[in-house]
């Protein structure tokens, strides 16, 4: 398994994957992602997320989708996973666990002080996952939202 920073030719590749994400969080009707998006965010000029891949035998297997908040309180910046995922028959085989490092990896580079990502409720597999990599749950702080639109007519 070869674990390296995804390539303007890997996205297709990544939008199944996401397509994939969305679909097994339960988010897929809503999800707008397209492969220009994914070309833009990724690659364009100005990328706003950076993704690691996962290789198998030169099929893409898996992928960490990273983005950074480069202020906090901490004065460092903060990379948030947005994504990880690994297609079904190659869970259980160290992509994740690899993939993760990758990301660790990018954190460091960029002198984050901390890795931050959400995990869908119920998913223990996941849970479990993050835990054996040193994550923990953040019992000071609640993931809100104000659904697509919604707080358009509150504020």
């Amino acid at each position: 398994m070869i674990v390296r920073a995804a390539r303007p030719a890997d996205v297709d590749r990544l939008l199944e994957l996401m397509t994939g994400l969305a679909r097994f969080e339960g988010y897929f009707d809503d999800f707008a992602v397209t492969r220009d998006s994914v070309l833009a965010g990724g690659f364009g000029d100005a990328p706003i997320f950076k993704a690691f891949v996962a290789e198998v035998e030169g099929t893409v297997i898996g992928m960490a989708v990273t983005y950074v908040v480069p202020w906090t309180y901490t004065l460092r910046p903060r990379l948030v996973l947005k994504e990880l995922f690994i297609n079904e028959g190659h869970r259980d085989a160290g992509a994740g666990r690899a993939l993760f490092a990758a990301v660790a990896e990018h954190a460091r580079h960029l002198g984050a002080g901390e890795i931050a990502w959400t995990v869908t409720n119920g998913n223990s597999k996941a849970e479990a996952f993050y835990r054996s990599v040193g994550g923990k749950p953040d019992v000071k702080w609640q993931n809100w939202t104000s659904g697509a639109g919604g707080y358009e007519d509150k504020c």
